[in-house]
C-alpha cells in the first residue's frame, strides 16, 4: 500500500472509530435513564417490564434507521463515490449527535427515539468503510487481516466510548458533567472527522454512471442475493450471530444491575473489558489463525467458543467468573465478526462491494434493531434467560454453516 493509500486507510480507521462510538455510546448512558426511576425521562410510575421494552425500543431506533439507509448509502458510494458519501454521512450524524443531546437536555423520550433515528440513517459508515477497504485489497488474506484491524479499531472505540460516555454522563464527578455532555462532544468529534475525510482521504473507487434509487429494486436484489447459494448461508450465520452478540451488550448493563446489583463504576468497567477483549482478538489472536486456517474454519471455531461462554454465563453465580466468560465471549465474537465480514466482502465483484456491503450492513441492522426488541421482552420473565438467548442465537448460526457444510458434500 502507497503513502496515499495509508493516509486514506488512517482516514477510514478513524470514521469506524467515530461511527462505533455513536453505537455504544449509549449503554452506559440509556440505562440508567430509563430503568431508574429518579430520572424524569419516563413517568415514575412505570414498572421494570414497561422500562424494558421502552429502553429496548429506543435502543433499536438507532439500527432500524441503520437497516434503512444502508442500501441507500451503498448505491450512494457506488455512483457518488465514497469520498461524497463520508462527507454526507459524517454531517448528518453530527446533527444527529447534537439533537440527541439536546433531547436528552430536556428529557424528552419522544424527541431521543427521533434523535436516534435521525442519527442511526447517515450512521451508514461502516458500508463505505469495509467497500473502500475491500477497494484497495482484493486477496482474501490481506483483506482478512485489513478487517482485523477494523475490528480492533471498534474494539477500542467500544472501551472510548465507555469511558467518555460512562465518565461525561456521571454527575458525581463534576457538576458540569450530565447525559447530554458526550453527545456534544461527539458532535464536536463529527465535525473534525469531516475534515480528515476531506484532506487525508483519496478516493478508491471509479464513479459509475448515476441511476435513479428504487428502494423496491434494492430489496428485490436483497431477496435475490440473500438467495444465491455461496451467500445466502453467510448472511444468515452472521444475522444469527449479530443478533445473539448484540442481546449480549445491549442488556449486559441491565443484567449487572439487576443481578449483581452493578454500579456505574462496575458496569464501565465491564464494558471496558469486553473491548479490549475484542482488540485483542484481532490484533493477537486472528492475525496469527489465518496464518493457518482459511476464514471459514476460524469462523467455525470461534463461534463455538462464544457460544459456551454464554450458555455458561448465563448460569454462574459470581460476578468475576461471569466477567471473565463474557470477556472471553467478546475475543472470540471479534474474531468470527472479522472472517464473517471477509467471506462475505471476497464473493462480491468491484463493481458490486457499496451495495453488497450494504445489503449485509442491513442484515446486521436488521439484528440490532430485534435484539432489544427481544432482549426486552425475554428479559421481562427471568433476567438470566437473556444470555439463554444469546448463547441459543449463536447456536443456529453455527449449525447453518454444518448445514451447509454437508449439503456441499453431496
Amino acid at each position: 500500500m502507497n503513502i496515499a493509500g495509508r493516509r486514506s486507510f488512517r482516514a477510514i480507521l478513524s470514521v469506524i472509530f467515530l461511527d462505533n462510538l455513536g453505537l455504544t455510546i449509549v449503554y452506559p448512558i440509556f440505562t440508567p435513564l430509563v430503568l431508574k426511576p429518579i430520572y424524569s425521562l419516563l413517568p415514575h410510575q412505570y414498572p421494570l417490564s414497561i422500562r424494558l421494552i421502552l429502553l429496548g425500543t429506543l435502543i433499536a431506533a438507532f439500527p432500524f434507521a441503520q437497516f434503512i439507509a444502508g442500501p441507500i448509502i451503498g448505491h450512494l458510494s457506488d455512483a457518488k463515490g465514497r469520498k461524497y458519501a463520508f462527507t454526507l454521512t459524517l454531517i448528518g450524524e453530527g446533527i444527529g449527535f447534537f439533537l440527541t443531546g439536546l433531547s436528552i437536555q430536556m428529557m424528552n423520550f419522544s424527541f431521543l427515539i427521533f434523535s436516534r433515528l435521525f442519527t442511526g440513517f447517515f450512521a451508514g459508515n461502516m458500508t463505505i468503510c469495509l467497500a473502500a477497504i475491500s477497494d484497495m485489497t482484493p486477496d482474501e488474506k490481506r483483506r482478512s487481516r485489513n478487517f482485523g484491524i477494523v475490528s480492533s479499531v471498534v474494539g477500542i472505540s467500544f472501551v472510548v466510548a465507555i469511558v467518555i460516555g460512562g465518565t461525561l454522563s456521571n454527575e458525581t464527578l463534576d457538576i458540569f458533567f450530565n447525559s447530554s455532555l458526550p453527545f456534544w462532544a461527539m458532535t464536536l468529534f463529527s465535525i473534525i472527522n469531516i475534515g480528515i475525510i476531506r484532506m487525508k482521504f483519496q478516493e478508491t473507487h471509479s464513479k459509475i454512471a448515476p441511476k435513479k434509487y428504487s428502494f423496491k429494486e434494492e430489496c428485490q436484489k436483497l431477496y435475490s442475493t440473500c438467495r444465491e447459494k455461496n451467500v445466502k448461508y453467510l448472511y444468515g450465520t452472521f444475522f444469527f450471530f449479530m443478533l445473539g452478540w448484540i442481546v449480549t451488550l445491549q442488556f449486559l448493563s441491565t443484567f449487572l444491575i439487576e443481578h449483581f446489583s452493578g454500579t456505574r463504576l462496575t458496569i464501565t468497567l465491564t464494558f471496558i473489558g469486553v473491548g479490549l477483549g475484542w482488540c485483542i482478538g484481532n490484533i493477537g489472536f486472528n492475525r496469527l489463525l489465518i496464518r493457518f486456517l482459511k476464514p471459514a474454519k476460524i469462523l467455525f471455531y470461534t463461534l463455538l467458543l462464544s457460544t459456551l461462554c454464554l450458555f455458561v454465563a448465563s448460569e454462574v453465580r459470581h460476578f468475576l467468573l461471569f466477567v471473565y466468560l463474557i470477556v472471553i465471549g467478546g475475543l472470540s465474537a471479534s474474531i468470527a465478526w472479522t472472517n464473517c465480514l471477509t467471506l462475505i466482502s471476497i464473493k462480491a465483484p468491484n463493481d458490486l462491494q457499496g451495495k453488497l456491503l450494504g445489503i449485509n450492513q442491513s442484515v446486521a441492522t436488521i439484528s440490532m434493531a430485534f435484539a432489544p426488541l427481544f432482549g426486552g421482552m425475554v428479559g421481562e420473565f427471568d433476567i438470566r434467560t437473556i444470555y439463554l438467548f444469546a448463547s441459543s442465537s449463536l447456536l443456529i448460526s453455527i449449525l447453518i454453516l454444518i448445514i451447509h457444510k454437508i449439503k456441499n458434500r453431496f
